[in-house]
């Protein structure tokens, strides 16, 4: 019968390493079963983009699939200062997150700096709508928000997006670059009038604008108004096109610019 001294480790060295690996087990058993807080370590990204403890001690808190091996998520602190939940949902087991109901805010640690957090959140009413809003937060209780709502209506209505402030309040749009839109077209077109004094159109299509209700507008690229060019307009605006007229007092040839705009 094997005496209990010959289950020890042959030297103080390997004991001191068993020790140290038994109480690292009953720690992770213990935060298992009962996880009130916990202190994670830093992780990297090696060059293959997969995540890596720096060395055994520094750990990140993960989340592992039904077969025990595979990471779905991992939360802890990063090489570059920063940290966070970091999902891993291209595998073969799918991954996904979905809230519910709640809201997700957002504000700096330090208590008192914003006064109202950020936040997104989505809502829904017997299959009228489902809107998903973007509130910008504030410094300042007082300080109107900036809101942006996504919203898709029932039975195939179109669906819209809103831009403003807080409880209707005006909000400002600034794009920086060139804004289209599909119900807006605009362009010019030189006329040459057939006689003077003659009112002469030029035909403007393909257009294939939205919208029910179009209008348009035109005006010359001249400062003879009222003397040489005697009238502009326009007629026949729809979703395809409209005609552009010019009146002068010769026949120069006058650049015309136009715009048709739906609603």
């Amino acid at each position: 019968m094997p005496r209990q001294i010959d289950q020890l480790p042959p030297d103080a060295t390997t004991l001191a390493r068993k020790v140290r690996a038994l109480e690292e087990q009953v720690r992770e058993l213990r935060a298992a079963r009962r996880l009130s807080s916990a202190t994670l370590g830093l992780v990297q990204t090696a060059p293959d983009g997969d995540r890596v403890a720096l060395d055994q001690r520094s750990k990140s808190l993960r989340v592992y699939g039904p077969d025990g091996e595979t990471v779905l998520a991992e939360l802890g602190p990063t090489s570059d200062g920063g940290g966070g939940l970091w999902t891993r949902g291209n595998q073969p087991i799918p991954f996904a997150s979905t809230l519910s109901s709640g809201e997700l805010a957002f504000r700096p640690v330090q208590n008192g700096v914003v006064q109202v957090p950020g936040k997104v959140y989505y809502d829904t009413e017997g299959y009228q709508y489902s809107d998903l809003t973007l509130t910008s937060g504030a410094v300042s209780a007082t300080d109107h928000r900036a809101l942006l709502i996504l919203e898709s209506l029932y039975a195939g209505q179109t669906p819209y997006v809103y831009v403003q402030g807080e409880n209707s309040t005006q909000c400002n749009f600034d794009v920086l670059g060139v804004m289209t839109a599909q119900n807006i077209a605009y362009g010019q077109v030189t006329i040459t009038p057939s006689a003077a004094n003659t009112p002469t159109s030029a035909n403007i299509s393909g257009l294939g604008l939205k919208g029910s209700s179009f209008y348009g507008v035109a005006t010359a690229a001249t400062s003879a108004v009222g003397t040489s060019v005697t009238g502009v307009g326009v007629t026949g605006v729809g979703a395809n096109g409209l005609n552009v007229w010019l009146t002068r007092s010769s026949t120069t040839a006058t650049t015309v610019y136009w715009i048709v705009m739906g609603s």
